[in-house]
């Protein structure tokens, strides 16, 4: 946390605004980060009958030279407001313009706001807007389209999944966080993906966790060679037409985890969209 008489008066002003952000922090059910002096844009789209909206950081280049572009999607029951200040990916990475797009009221979760998640039961509204707003964003800023990324926490990290199996070459690379995604076994085209889960997410996850990971690696055709890719992270090494896949557990349970902005850009640096994006050779049965 920064210190200093403003961040503190900022800080008061934003905890009696919201009385449910104070119970979380002292549960510590989120990390509080206060940010810079970076001034966000509002981003407004008509898509059909719905109004859509995202919080924009523009990159520090962004209005001169082709720079990165980067959606970060909130959890269910968040927003894009909230979401950018506690998480505050932008300040990780200010030479890229960061996204936070704002989910919608879902009704199969009594009117919580989210994203398109589990394929077998919503509807997805979600893509279109994702189109769009890649499309709008396109024409605001100078954005290099081999470097657009994506990340997502729990619901968010499902809508960053199903980014994966819809729009696998839309995107230079992808991180999933909090989120169980071994649905993505169906997905046909190899993608660089970070994938970070809690490690006090409760027990009966763990399965789901694992079949998560080797669904990511049998996309990314793992040969099954690992090595340490940072301390507490693995890196399952790709085959032949393959891409990487880095997965780890952080000490916490059901949060953004506190090096993660560190970890995703330190990841979606080391990678750019391949003009020949598409399906990768037969899986290997060999394969992990």
């Amino acid at each position: 946390m920064r210190s200093g008489g403003r961040g503190r008066a900022n800080l008061r002003r934003r905890l009696r605004a919201a009385p449910w952000l104070v119970a979380m922090i002292l549960s510590g059910l989120c990390p509080l980060r206060l940010t810079g002096a970076a001034v966000p844009e509002v981003v407004e789209l008509q898509l059909g009958d719905m109004q859509r909206v995202a919080r924009v950081y523009p990159g520090t280049e962004s209005d001169t030279l082709p720079s990165p572009l980067v959606l970060v999607f909130h959890g269910l029951a968040d927003s894009a407001w909230n979401f950018a200040d506690i998480v505050a990916f932008h300040e990780e990475w200010p030479e890229a313009t960061v996204v936070y797009p704002e989910g919608l009221p879902r009704e199969d979760r009594a009117g919580r706001r989210g994203w398109h998640g589990f394929r077998d039961n919503d509807i997805n509204r979600d893509m279109a807007f994702t189109d769009l707003l890649l499309e709008n964003l396109a024409s605001r800023f100078l954005v290099d389209p081999s470097r657009v990324y994506v990340a997502g926490f729990s619901n968010g990290g499902h809508m960053t999944f199903n980014l994966l199996l819809d729009r696998p070459c839309t995107f230079a690379a992808f991180a999933p966080v909090g989120a169980l995604g071994e649905y993505v076994s169906g997905a046909e085209t190899p993608r660089p993906v970070i994938y970070l889960f809690g490690r006090e997410e409760p027990r009966e996850y763990s399965d789901e966790w694992q079949k998560t990971v080797v669904a990511l690696a049998r996309i990314n055709r793992a040969t099954g060679e690992k090595r340490e890719w940072a301390p507490g992270l693995t890196e399952f090494l790709p085959g032949p037409g393959g891409q990487p896949t880095v997965y780890g557990l952080y000490g916490a349970g059901h949060v953004w985890p506190s090096n993660g902005n560190e970890l995703i850009v330190r990841f979606f640096r080391k990678h750019r969209l391949e003009e020949n994006c598409g399906p990768g050779p037969p899986d290997d049965p060999e394969a992990p």
